[in-house]
């Protein structure tokens, strides 16, 4: 149930994102610019939150979404390439979150514009697939 849960509210920003893309974003607008930031984020935590829970489902002791990926790549449940992007949209949400730097436009730009997003979303959607076939998706 929290498996789908979170795969819905992954897709559903998908859209959202893809919206943003087709309309355009006045990247001079900060009220624009806080709306894409927001929405990543919102992508970001929730593909957080469905590692985590699989990592938690799979009994894998996993202290970080870090971790948690690094266990799933070992475990051949995500491939080298999706575990090195995954790992850099967490530490992107953690940037877009906590602060710890000044946020790069530039970047956030280049994120929306290269759809990333959806690429890391259909790691999570093969992911989703192989918990299905494996009997290990929470019921």
């Amino acid at each position: 149930m929290i498996h789908e849960r979170l795969l819905e509210h992954i897709l559903r920003h998908v859209d959202i994102l893809d919206t943003a893309v087709e309309r355009g974003v006045d990247w001079s607008d900060i009220l624009q610019v806080y709306s894409v930031l927001h929405a990543l984020q919102v992508h970001a935590q929730a593909i957080i939150d469905y590692l985590l829970h699989t990592c938690a489902a799979l009994k894998i002791s996993a202290e970080t979404p870090i971790r948690c990926i690094e266990e799933l790549e070992s475990r051949g449940m995500i491939r080298s390439g999706e575990a090195d992007e995954l790992k850099k949209l967490v530490r992107f949400r953690n940037v877009v979150v906590h602060g710890y730097s000044s946020i790069d436009i530039g970047r956030v730009r280049n994120v929306l514009e290269s759809r990333v997003y959806r690429r890391v979303s259909k790691y999570i959607v093969e992911l989703h697939r192989l918990l299905e076939k494996e009997g290990a998706k929470d019921p």
